[in-house]
């Protein structure tokens, strides 16, 4: 009989609520990726409603860990070192990403495969976002770039923001950055329509805006006190989530409200863990899964193309095939590529706060309050 075990914060600090979120966003990418299956009088078309929002849980979790990862550094340096943090940010992200596009680029040629030169550029340079994606049958094997993209471009700006910002006015600089991408995307949506704009920065930012506003609030232990009660019905949150995506999609009204609800449910559920939904987040193999997410996230895009390219010769098989085929190049990717290269980065560039386990995604407890952790790096892709 299978058993949900689960990993405490309280001796290292570890959040597996987190990676357990991040497993369920990435089998939601991929289902919606996937072709329409039916089992007699029950299908997956309920993924294709809600299978894009595994993106929006990533944004909330990346916005969440990475703020406050800088403010722990700078709470125990004093500063915030912005050449270590773009030297450990490269070396976590580009070594997986470009040892990706290089395969691409040798299988668009042995099998034909529709990659642009200039997609595959975009890509590199983290700029696949603003291009044109999924043109003329050209775009989909770079097209999860889209979201890397607008990580990378946010927080090439956002920490010389936390640095540049008087620690009083942080919360106000920030709430005023929300508000007006609220603004800028009602304006845009009125003469454009949700599918043009749905990639851009300018338009999703607040998605992980929002995350770092609760990071910096939640950096001081009387208000993530505060916070942690105020959200200790989470799952409530989740059925409400449930109820508005089907309800307008590409509807302002609908993003802003996801925007909002989707950090309180990272949040609540990582300060509240107890019960059955939280042992669920918590389960092992969830864990696991939420650990190569960053992998399965990028190679999920050659195996799973049925909306786009019904007959790419990656994409063909059974289901179990691909699942297969892609499992065995996250993983690969992984223990080949993210592991030693994360090793690496911390013998060249060490962490300003080195008691963590980054690897397994470890973070310090505030000793003033042992039941309520402080939060270490993690972005979309871990």
């Amino acid at each position: 009989m299978l058993t949900i075990s689960r990993r405490t914060p309280h001796s290292s600090g570890y959040l597996p609520t987190l990676d357990g979120w991040r497993a369920l966003s990435i089998l939601a990418v991929i289902l919606f990726h996937d072709s329409l299956h039916t089992f007699g009088p029950l299908s997956t078309r309920w993924f294709y409603e809600y299978g894009s929002y595994g993106v929006d849980v990533f944004f909330a979790i990346s916005g969440f860990l990475i703020c406050s990862r800088l403010l722990d550094e700078e709470r125990v340096t004093g500063s915030i070192d912005l050449r270590r943090f773009y030297a450990r940010r490269a070396l976590r992200i580009l070594p997986p990403a470009v040892a990706y596009l290089l395969v691409l680029a040798v299988l668009s040629r042995k099998l034909d495969l529709r990659v642009g030169s200039g997609e595959w550029l975009e890509s590199l340079l983290f700029a696949r976002n603003y291009g044109h994606l999924f043109v003329h049958r050209v775009g989909w094997y770079t097209g999860q770039f889209w979201s890397l993209a607008l990580e990378e471009q946010f927080y090439f700006i956002f920490p010389a923001i936390l640095v540049f910002a008087a620690l009083r006015n942080r919360i106000q600089v920030l709430t005023a950055l929300i508000l007006g991408v609220f603004i800028h995307r009602a304006l845009i949506l009125r003469s454009h329509t949700w599918n043009h704009v749905r990639f851009h920065t300018d338009v999703r930012v607040d998605a992980i805006l929002v995350a770092a506003l609760f990071a910096v609030l939640a950096a001081d232990p009387l208000q993530r006190m505060v916070i942690s009660r105020w959200l200790r019905f989470w799952p409530l949150l989740v059925v409400a989530v449930v109820c508005i995506i089907p309800l307008g999609q590409g509807k302002n009204w609908q993003i802003t409200l996801l925007t909002l609800l989707t950090p309180c449910v990272v949040l609540g559920s990582t300060l509240n863990s107890e019960g059955v939904f939280g042992r669920f987040l918590e389960w092992a193999p969830l864990r696991y899964l939420g650990r190569i997410s960053y992998s399965l996230y990028l190679w999920q895009q050659l195996f799973f193309t049925h909306h786009f390219e019904p007959d790419c010769p990656t994409s063909r098989g059974s289901f179990g095939r691909r699942i297969l085929l892609m499992a065995i190049c996250a993983i690969g990717s992984y223990y080949l590529i993210e592991k030693p290269f994360a090793r690496f980065s911390r013998r060249l560039v060490p962490s300003a706060t080195p008691d963590r386990e980054e690897d397994s995604k470890a973070f310090r407890l505030v000793e003033s309050d042992k039941s309520i952790p402080s939060y270490g790096e993690g972005v979309l892709s871990e």
